[in-house]
């Protein structure tokens, strides 16, 4: 509504920026709902290509509007895995399109902003990117599909929020950590590990194959890799290298310190329903804090 051009019309540019930014706020929605997170790498499947096709069928009056298509992701993916890290977002995802996909990682932020297990920092730059596509202050852009999905409708003004939230998430890091890696039976480039601090989810970057990591399932090992995460603070592990552990890897293992541990991860969900008064210290005291803080804190 209210749109720079004249009724019915766009600039070519503008619709490339609208064309180019739903197909990438999609593929990480996809990508952080198969495997953790919307960042992805090498060579895509033709598959996936399919998958996020979105095709402009045409153009009407009444403002500007875009008549776009998209098929449903059981007619286009193949063998989509419900692992057990990603079950619960993944229940509907065969019934969800390219186009919902984009509407509801806009709404997650309104939804659940920074409790959401649905955007992480990648997400949010590609969602915050969108605003490129306004030209006026006063523009709306309204996206809807006869209830068949919870529409849409962005302002300028409503990109004050995803940037608070893109800047309170934390960047990726690199770590290094030592534990002994279990097998999912649902996905062979998932794994869980099991350290001194409790269990951590990871899975495979596109340089290791489940055959690299098979030889040390119930062993423990050391992983390099990046640390990516989620507006709720909590984060997968994208494990890159594998080895067995030298003299020298327990020291610069190490777990990071903007992540919520494995023990305030749980606390959180729990808080999430009941609120708690000890719920601002609990898990906060390290070896490096020093007590009197502690009791301050208390």
């Amino acid at each position: 509504m209210n749109a720079a051009e004249d009724n019915g019309k766009i600039d070519l540019v503008r619709l490339a920026t609208i064309s180019e930014s739903i197909h990438k706020i999609a593929e990480g929605a996809l990508q952080i709902r198969l495997k953790g997170i919307s960042i992805s790498k090498g060579r895509k499947k033709e598959s996936l290509k399919q998958s996020l096709k979105v095709t402009l069928s045409g153009l009407k009056k009444g403002s500007t509007i875009l008549c776009l298509e998209s098929q449903k992701f059981k007619d286009t993916l193949d063998n989509i895995q419900l692992d057990i890290f990603r079950s619960e977002t993944q229940i509907d995802l065969q019934e969800q399109t390219p186009i919902s996909l984009f509407v509801s990682s806009f709404n997650e932020i309104s939804n659940n902003g920074d409790k959401s297990e649905l955007l992480d920092k990648s997400l949010l730059k590609e969602l915050k990117n969108f605003k490129k596509a306004f030209l006026q202050d006063n523009e709306t852009f309204i996206i809807s599909n006869e209830d068949s999905f919870e529409s849409l409708e962005l302002s300028k003004k409503s990109f004050e929020k995803i940037n608070i939230l893109e800047g309170e998430t934390p960047e990726a890091e690199s770590i290094i950590l030592n534990g002994i890696v279990e097998e999912l039976k649902y996905s062979k480039l998932r794994v869980k590990i099991i350290t001194e601090e409790g269990t951590i989810n990871g899975f495979l970057s596109d340089e290791l194959s489940a055959e690299d990591i098979s030889l040390f399932w119930g062993k423990e090992i050391t992983i390099t890799g990046t640390n990516h995460y989620k507006s709720n603070k909590t984060s997968v592990i994208e494990i890159k290298r594998i080895h067995e552990p030298s003299a020298s890897d327990k020291y610069f293992s190490r777990k990071s310190k903007k992540a919520l541990s494995v023990e305030d991860q749980i606390k959180y969900q729990i808080d999430r329903k009941s609120a708690n008064s000890l719920s601002d210290i609990v898990g906060k005291w390290s070896d490096e804090d020093k007590f009197e803080d502690l009791i301050k804190m208390l």
